[in-house]
């Protein structure tokens, strides 16, 4: 089968892991009280008021706040789409390929929860131009960014047929409801201009809201709200030094797929401030930069960690794959804790993280786009199975480290096993 011909059997297949969520699953947690704060802080003045007919929505713009655990390698653009707009009406979406590892157009309902997604290898060129993607995971070195595309936004179902480069909406042109366009890029290399958006009508073209929803809001800073000292003595405190990581399906609450990436999976670890380092290890997927360093079939397009303040759904730091060193094993090895990137000797083998002033805290582990042959996929775990059944060694495996251990290991000139092996055992 060509690369061309399995990019929608790679692509579709991995939504379900994501949209099946029921009661009972393990989750993202989000906290009742931060209800109110999203839709203070994703607001604007345009937003604020009842929806109307004929509102034109607004344009491109990034939120000044970001919420919902969100990657720092990313940037994440937004547009809200008009309500109720005149019957036969659709929006065009007139863009250039960007240079970066990917980036996609989901939409989102007035509650954030994700209804559709276009990732950039489904997104088929203008007459003339060329896509820098193939496939989920492959792309052709050889094309420059800027080519161009048009897709499209219709009101309405997604039917048996879908239309090309189109997303849906769930609703008919008549509802009021505030949709959301979604842009995301991923280690953007280059920047070209934002897509252009146009809302054609039966009687002519109309601009979307261009500038109404660019005010910064103004909002007192995010702090974490139990802010204390560190507690001592991990394994009375917790039973064990093993910090579990599981697959995040999505959760029975209102928030549970708030902003999801409906082309990542995850998985998650609640890790709570002890004075202690984390250490964290496991099998590395394959990916492969634009440029088109090899592997030729790449595992991922892209996987990352990022440690976040688990309360306040904010993100701490993130390292791409990229940016995490791989052994001869294949095998990755990272380090949470504050200052640990300047104090590891060099070529040490890890990746740092910091902990963050908080309490708790929250690993995430994301893996976009995965070839449909991948064993290590995290979409493909099912619910209730524990993830070594599925994934093995590409499970994350975690553990809490006495810091003087881990020093006095490390100048030791001990193997990342090994220092982890004595971290794990440690009383």
């Amino acid at each position: 089968m060509t690369v061309s011909s399995r990019s929608e059997a790679k692509h579709r297949p991995f939504r379900p892991a994501i949209r099946q969520a029921a009661a009972g699953r393990h989750c993202l947690t989000m906290v009742s009280l931060l209800a109110g704060l999203f839709a203070v802080v994703l607001q604007t003045p345009a937003q604020a008021q009842a929806p109307t007919a004929g509102l034109t929505g607004c344009d491109w713009y990034e939120a000044p706040i970001k919420l919902a655990y969100p990657e720092t390698n990313a940037r994440y653009y937004q547009a809200d789409l008009p309500v109720r707009p005149p019957a036969g009406s659709r929006i065009r979406i007139e863009g250039q390929y960007p240079a970066t590892r990917y980036f996609s157009f989901q939409i989102y309902d007035p509650s954030y929860a994700p209804i559709d997604d276009l990732s950039d290898h489904l997104i088929t060129a203008d007459r003339g131009s060329q896509s820098t993607l193939l496939g989920p995971t492959t792309g052709n070195p050889d094309v420059e960014p800027g080519g161009r595309y048009t897709a499209y936004v219709r009101y309405g179902a997604v039917p048996k047929t879908r239309q090309r480069n189109t997303l849906y909406t769930d609703d008919s042109i008549g509802a009021a409801r505030q949709y959301r366009l979604t842009m995301r890029t991923y280690l953007e290399d280059q920047r070209v201009p934002l897509p252009k958006l146009v809302l054609e009508t039966p009687n002519g073209d109309r601009p979307i809201g261009v500038g109404l929803c660019r005010p910064p809001i103004s909002l007192p800073p995010l702090e974490e709200p139990s802010l204390t000292p560190p507690v001592s003595g991990v394994v009375s405190l917790l039973g064990s030094r093993r910090v579990p990581f599981e697959v995040f399906y999505g959760a029975q609450n209102g928030d549970s797929e708030f902003g999801l990436n409906q082309n990542a999976a995850y998985m998650s670890a609640t890790v709570r401030n002890v004075g202690e380092l984390i250490l964290i290890r496991g099998r590395a997927p394959t990916f492969r930069e634009r440029d088109g360093r090899v592997p030729l079939l790449p595992d991922v397009r892209y996987w990352s960690f990022c440690q976040n303040a688990k309360v306040l759904t904010t993100v701490i730091a993130c390292r791409a794959d990229r940016e995490i060193p791989v052994d001869a094993r294949g095998n990755y090895h990272i380090v949470v804790a504050d200052g640990a990137a300047e104090r590891l000797p060099k070529d040490s083998g890890y990746a740092a993280l910091p902990f963050g002033p908080v309490v708790l805290g929250f690993l995430i582990y994301r893996q976009l786009l995965p070839d449909a042959d991948f064993v290590g996929a995290i979409g493909q775990v099912p619910q209730g199975t524990p993830p070594r059944d599925v994934i093995g060694d590409y499970t994350p495996i975690a553990t809490y480290c006495p810091p003087a251990l881990f020093e006095a290991r490390v100048r030791a000139g001990d193997t990342p096993y090994q220092v982890f092996a004595a971290c794990a055992a440690a009383p």
